[in-house]
């Protein structure tokens, strides 16, 4: 277009100079140079492309979920003693001391590792046998296991406990059991000898024994004297030991009064107005305790699906969680070096000097160590904060062990304890596949014996969630419900209730009040998943959604969207 335009005006100069003469010549080249600047190329508007933030995309998260699962089962697989069950740690010089509660963890474990495919079903179901068999022939104090044995059955000091039985060691066994009662079904020799096992464990586990004389029940049996001793109940990991208690046959089961007494503390165990950092907690210590309160009797035990006259379950190992968080990044000292990538106490080995030792590590117990089971094994509670913390751990080798990751690391001191612990281990695989599937949950819950120890323990047959989103729980520090879309389903879910079945409406707004989503949903009565997904969406963007049900009442709820 210029050469053009030029030939144009210099035609018009050589007319004009014949015109005007010399003296006319300024007047032109002003003349010109105007004409010339007002006559540019037509601009391209700019388009400004907004790049939207996937790192914690499905595509982004699921393989590491997948990989970093998949390594921890293998401390239950590969890293497994040769009689079938769990090695206490994988780097004891013992001659191979297998643990009791971690082997119990382990069943649940195996069955996660069948169902992704990490081994086949019949593998499984070959691995259990062993370990029923193993279970079968070793040293029982009334129907009890030991904490320990060595690979031939015989049970091997713990601690002081020489022949001892350990209940709730022997609990969480029972709850890996049961719940493999429910996932091999079929008719074959191999399953069929499982089921029968289990079966005569359940019936020969003398559970009232242990409650002495009826006030709740002890923890260890020491045969060689005949003395039950650590006598427990309250808030800690040990529920699950109470609730097979409850359920077991007569006349080997506790009463309900042992119960009251005993875990319940004649109701002394609720604290129902109490908070921490604006979260409700009725039960256990200030700012919860270790978090594997939360882990070990949930492995199988849903507590979506669990409350009694005072708590539901659901919210209580929630808030407990967020809790923990909360005092990582907000109350910790700075010199720990905690934050949104690094957090999580619980019970795990040192990683620190002086303190190598096992230690139960809390908020009130804080010495700067962090296991990687608090925060993984925490999975269905948090699973956004969870993430960032698997995320940083599959990039952080000091963290990392023989199989997934290690025991603990402290963030101050850039050390670790890189030997593996069966008992934290475990909730990593099977929490991972609750939030992923629900299937352990889904096996144990249905079990008649899990159903029944929980009924006698006065749980509802179904909680009383009130009509809105029943499991969301908002961050109280920034007043928003941190949400990323389901690695495997890859979509956004929200769990709702609604008390009459009918249309129920979905708005999704932005922070400038743009529709990003509207649809609308014919909700049953009852629970119900609102489960999205839109182009629309800026990841990590707050955003409104209100839910409008049959009966007209709205239930706003301000989210992040990741």
């Amino acid at each position: 277009m210029k050469n053009s335009f030029l030939h144009h005006v210099l035609k018009f100069k050589s007319n004009l100079s014949s015109l005007l003469g010399a003296g006319g010549s300024l007047w032109l080249v002003l003349s010109f140079i105007f004409i010339l600047s007002t006559c540019k190329e037509p601009e391209v508007p700019t388009v400004v492309v907004i790049k939207n933030d996937e790192t914690y995309s499905p595509a982004k998260v699921r393989p590491v979920l997948e990989e970093w699962q998949h390594k921890t089962f293998n401390y239950f697989w590969d890293g497994a003693s040769p009689c079938g069950l769990a090695l206490e740690g994988n780097d004891r010089n013992d001659g191979g001391v297998v643990t009791i509660g971690g082997s119990g963890f382990g069943l649940m474990a195996i069955i996660v590792g069948s169902e992704r495919g990490w081994i086949t079903h019949t593998q499984a179901a070959e691995r259990t046998q062993k370990i029923v068999r193993f279970l079968g022939q070793a040293e029982r104090f009334k129907g009890v296991w030991s904490h320990w044995y060595t690979p031939d059955g015989l049970s091997t000091p713990f601690g002081d406990q020489v022949k001892a039985g350990d209940l709730v060691e022997t609990s969480f066994m029972i709850a890996g059991l049961l719940t493999a009662s429910e996932y091999y079904t079929a008719n074959s020799t191999v399953e069929t000898e499982i089921r029968d096992s289990v079966a005569s464990f359940w019936d020969t586990i003398n559970w009232k024994f242990y409650a002495g004389t009826g006030t709740g029940l002890n923890w260890i049996w020491y045969s060689q004297e005949n003395r039950l001793a650590f006598q427990f109940g309250g808030w800690n990991e040990a529920w699950i030991c109470y609730i097979m208690a409850l359920a077991a046959p007569s006349p080997h089961n506790i009463s309900s009064d042992t119960y009251t007494q005993g875990w319940l503390n004649n109701n002394g165990i609720y604290n129902i107005d109490r908070s921490d950092y604006g979260y409700l907690l009725p039960l256990g210590e200030d700012k919860g305790g270790p978090l594997f309160f939360a882990h070990y009797s949930f492995l199988g035990l849903d507590p979506r699906k669990i409350e009694d006259q005072y708590v539901n379950y659901w919210k209580q190992n929630v808030a407990h969680t967020m809790i923990n968080r909360n005092y990582c990044l907000v109350e910790a000292p700075a010199t720990y070096k905690y934050d949104e990538n690094n957090w999580g106490l619980t019970a795990c080995s040192g990683a620190k000097l002086p303190a190598w030792n096992y230690l139960a590590r809390s908020p009130l117990n804080d010495d700067g160590v962090i296991a990687p089971t608090a925060a993984l094994g925490s999975y269905p509670y948090t699973p956004f904060y969870s993430t960032q913390v698997l995320l940083q751990l599959a990039k952080n080798t000091l963290a990392q062990g023989t199989y997934g990751f290690a025991d603990a690391y402290c963030p101050q001191t850039s050390t670790s304890e890189k030997k593996e612990l069966a008992i934290d281990e475990g909730p990593i695989v099977v929490m991972m596949e609750n939030y992923r599937s629900g299937l352990i949950w889904n096996l144990m819950m249905k079990n008649e014996h899990v159903k029944a120890g929980l009924l006698l323990a006065g749980v509802k047959v179904q909680p009383d969630y009130q009509e809105g989103f029943n499991l969301a729980v908002t961050n109280t520090v920034t007043h928003e419900f941190d949400m990323m879309r389901h690695p495997d389903r890859e979509v956004f879910e929200l769990n709702y209730i609604v008390s009459s079945a009918g249309n129920t409406t979905f708005k999704i707004t932005s922070s400038s009040n743009v529709l990003i989503v509207d649809t609308i949903l014919n909700a049953t009565s009852g629970e119900n998943i609102f489960a999205f997904k839109s182009s629309k969406i800026l990841n990590g963007k707050q955003y409104t959604i209100k839910m409008k049900t049959p009966n007209g009442r709205e239930y706003p709820l301000i989210v992040r969207l990741r």
